[in-house]
């Protein structure tokens, strides 16, 4: 069994520390400086310092865990996904998805004489993107150029410093512009709340009694899935370059839509906080062998990438609103929303939604929710997770 500095106790419980103070720092300032912020900042220094062993999480299995994560993760953001939801919404779905894809565009042509023409590959689907799709550029370079395999991570870091005030006063922009017009509606008149992002199993999965669906039921859906993406790999899609992650994406998706498996199985199973730990754990490991000078000199082509990001997105928010006859607001909020994600996005339409009269409070975040789960859903699950899949195959 391999040794390392600390034991696995030691190491975990460090590690678990970390989290808790980055956590509790980002709720206390409402999410204005972000969590992955404040998580890499700690380790970056600790590592710096030498307070912290670079095996530390390997010593604490988070590495293992993480690749668990890593696998099943992307299938469970294209069950989130819905299809029959972007019909209905058809013009939200297109603000948030043109935005993106326009962005991505904009940051092919502007950032290669800036930041260098890898680093411009990789900025796209990290800027709008979660862990899954940083995990998959910064895992994909990692054998051919490490010393930017955590810039994707980096982008993760930063990105509530962007997307966060910019969400904000667009939710508060929009939020007086729809009490002003539910106002105006009697009170038997005004729309119920609307459910979260998790929609009640159908299909197939519906059948099956809920007592039997434990974490092991829905982890084995996910990895039933995931085996037959390897498969395919190996078999029909043999020698077709497709990236392993494009088709995991593609079969959440058909799986979800056809209800072969449950919408965002790792939300009802118990397990998605330990999963977003590991991810996070890969982050920090991957800090860990990145030197400190070479963070730093990451540190300009970030803030490049998301200032160019957030200017574009704002514009094509505002675009896509006007030509689509949306609030410019309510167009902001889809295209930047996707640089945020859940579970940022509930605590600011709950802070919107406060500032409303009482009564307007449940109709107010009835339409405001839907509008942050679609970019999440979209884009931060859908859209990133393509970008990033193709274009780290350009890393040279």
């Amino acid at each position: 069994m391999p040794t390392y500095t600390w034991s696995f106790a030691q190491s975990f419980l460090i590690f678990l520390m970390i989290v808790f103070a980055s956590q509790s720092l980002a709720a206390w300032l409402r999410s204005l400086v972000p969590m992955p912020l404040f998580f890499g900042v700690f380790f970056a220094g600790g590592f710096a310092l030498g307070w912290l062993p670079r095996d530390l999480l390997l010593a604490s299995n988070m590495v293992a865990v993480g690749t668990i994560a890593f696998n099943v993760l992307v299938i469970h953001s294209g069950t989130m996904v819905d299809l029959a939801l972007v019909r209905v919404k058809r013009k939200e779905a297109l603000t948030a998805v043109g935005s993106a894809l326009v962005m991505t565009a904009v940051l092919l042509l502007v950032l290669p004489p800036l930041i260098g023409g890898d680093l411009a590959l990789l900025a796209p689907g990290a800027v709008v993107g979660g862990g899954a799709s940083c995990a998959i550029g910064s895992r994909w370079v990692s054998g051919i150029r490490p010393d930017i395999s955590f810039f994707p991570w980096m982008i993760f870091m930063f990105q509530g410093l962007f997307s966060v005030p910019v969400v904000t006063w667009a939710l508060k922009k929009e939020s007086a512009r729809l009490v002003d017009e539910l106002s105006a509606q009697p009170a038997a008149a005004l729309p119920e709340g609307r459910p979260g992002p998790v929609a009640p199993a159908f299909g197939p999965v519906a059948r099956i009694p809920q007592v039997y669906k434990t974490p092991a039921y829905y982890l084995g859906l996910i990895m039933a899935a995931a085996v037959l993406n390897y498969a395919l790999q190996g078999t029909v899609l043999a020698g077709m370059n497709i990236n392993l992650n494009i088709t995991a994406l593609l079969l959440g998706i058909l799986a979800g839509n056809l209800g072969l498996i449950d919408r965002a199985p790792l939300f009802k199973c118990d397990s998605y906080g330990l999963l977003i730990l590991s991810l996070m754990g890969l982050m920090a490991n991957t800090l860990a062998n990145t030197p400190l000078d070479t963070l730093l000199s990451l540190t300009a082509p970030v803030l490049i990438a998301l200032a160019a990001g957030t200017a574009v997105l704002t514009a094509c928010g505002v675009g896509f609103a006007r030509l689509l006859g949306m609030s410019p607001y309510e167009g902001i909020i889809l295209a930047m929303n996707s640089v945020m994600g859940f579970p940022v996005n509930q605590m600011l339409v709950s802070q919107a939604a406060a500032s409303a009269p009482e009564h307007l409070r449940g109709a107010l975040t009835g339409q405001l929710t839907p509008l942050l789960g679609l970019g999440t859903m979209l884009v931060s699950n859908g859209v990133s997770i393509f970008t990033i899949s193709i274009l780290v195959s350009f890393v040279k």
